[in-house]
């Protein structure tokens, strides 16, 4: 099933985390009995992972955190949420975790639902059924949600850091850029799974959201050279300005039917702008051929990359991916 707000892939989550500090208030107590939500004074950072799915909106805190009951009644950990989009339905997984009276799960319970249901506040995720496929905003939605946990009355994301987005999906319509005679090309049906680490705060990422770096991982990522298929790249890095570290590669074509170190070899003839130079497979080590042909392959993959980048740079609402990316 294609996605509205990005109609080439079908994705199966995303998911952004962050760490915050021992005893960061995320929502802040008041008259009337209501109860803060701090992280736990037990363990030096807290990790809060939203998470988005087709059919629900997730939020884990890993450790748990505290729910502060008005005394007498005993504190309760939170150790997760769940929005269901079709009923709009809120679970919450509570418990007692000492002191006071061990009563008040109920009201724990109920305070976490609100707490969600001010997470989701402005956005179309507050309203059910919400089919987030349908959503060609879906990335502002979620920026939305980020705005709402920045502003909920606590210190919250001010005190944030490690702040990273993952995401699993499939291609629906194959991707390719070519740039003079080197080129790629991810076929529909590939698998891809991406860790992407960012610079700033939640709020910053919010507004407009800087690479780190990017672990990319896919079933299928074909390097093209001369018109031709070479090579098969499963997984690399990138980092700002479009630098690429190729970590895993496989030689396709003729090259890819021979054995060992003479495979890479060969592939460096396809790929390379002198051929192999006479390399001879019993007197070069395998890592160094590896080495070599992994530099024949960024130098190949990057200009293409960029290009796909630059002409594809508004493809998803709320994102500027040369930005993003510190592409000029």
């Amino acid at each position: 099933m294609a996605w509205r707000f990005l109609p080439t892939v079908d994705l199966e989550s995303a998911s952004i985390s962050f760490t915050l500090p021992a005893r960061t208030k995320l929502q802040r107590g008041g008259p009337g009995g209501l109860a803060s939500v701090t992280t736990s004074e037990k363990a030096h950072a807290t990790t809060i992972r939203l998470t988005l799915g087709p059919a629900l909106f997730r939020m884990t805190f890993e450790p748990h955190l505290v729910v502060d009951l008005p005394l007498p009644l005993g504190d309760m950990g939170l150790q997760g949420m769940d929005l269901d989009f079709r009923t709009g339905t809120i679970t919450a997984n509570v418990w007692h975790v000492g002191g006071g009276i061990p009563v008040g799960k109920d009201q724990a319970v109920d305070e976490a639902r609100a707490w969600m249901r001010k997470l989701v506040t402005s956005t179309p995720l507050a309203i059910a059924p919400y089919d987030p496929s349908q959503d060609r905003d879906l990335v502002l939605s979620f920026q939305q949600v980020l705005a709402n946990l920045e502003g909920d009355g606590g210190s919250t994301t001010a005190l944030a850091k490690d702040v990273s987005l993952s995401a699993t999906l499939t291609v629906q319509e194959e991707m390719a850029a070519d740039v003079g005679p080197g080129g790629f090309r991810v076929p529909a049906g590939a698998k891809v799974t991406l860790r992407v680490d960012l610079a700033g705060k939640p709020a910053e990422v919010q507004k407009a959201p800087k690479l780190t770096q990017a672990v990319v991982e896919c079933t299928s990522v074909v390097l093209r050279k001369d018109g031709a298929d070479q090579a098969e790249v499963g997984r690399f890095r990138l980092r700002p300005g479009g630098a690429i570290t190729v970590e895993q590669v496989k030689a396709l074509g003729e090259a890819g039917q021979i054995a060992g170190v003479e495979s890479l070899i060969r592939l460096i003839g396809a790929l390379g702008s002198h051929g192999a130079l006479g390399m001879d497979p019993a007197k070069i080590a395998p890592s160094a051929v590896e080495g070599l042909v992994k530099q024949e392959i960024e130098a190949t993959l990057r200009p293409a990359l960029l290009q796909w980048v630059r002409d594809n740079a508004g493809m998803v609402a709320g994102i500027d991916l040369k930005a993003a990316l510190g592409i000029a």
